[in-house]
């Protein structure tokens, strides 16, 4: 009696995942230690004043970033503004004001209104 139909083809297949498995098994960890080998390689070449000026400049996009957030949220309140910097003070926008407004009738407005 002959084999059947789908023996042959999901044989072929079921190597080709585990031939796949091993290479990716393999290949994966040699090319990750790659990668960070060349990334500690970066680093390392770069010492002392160099290094030290490449963490200051980080350092001052990663403040500034964090000010402009604090400011956008209104947590953060400026010394240069206390003080009464105009430079810093003509750069620096008021909170948008509050509605006030009364409903309009004939809307969807007039329902929110406690009469």
């Amino acid at each position: 009696m002959g084999a059947a139909s789908w023996a042959i083809p999901v044989g072929v297949l079921g190597g080709i995942v585990v031939i796949s498995f091993i290479f990716v098994w393999m290949w994966f960890p040699r090319a990750w230690q790659k990668g960070v080998n060349a990334d500690t390689r970066v680093v390392n070449e770069l010492q002392g004043e160099e290094r030290e000026e490449q963490r200051r400049k980080n350092r001052e996009v990663i403040d500034r970033y964090t000010k402009a957030r604090a400011r956008e949220r209104g947590e953060l309140v400026d010394e240069d503004l206390e003080m009464g910097n105009p430079k810093e003070a003509a750069t620096t926008h008021a909170p948008p004001p509050m509605y006030t407004a009364t409903p309009v009738e004939g809307t969807s407005q007039e329902a929110a209104v406690v009469k």
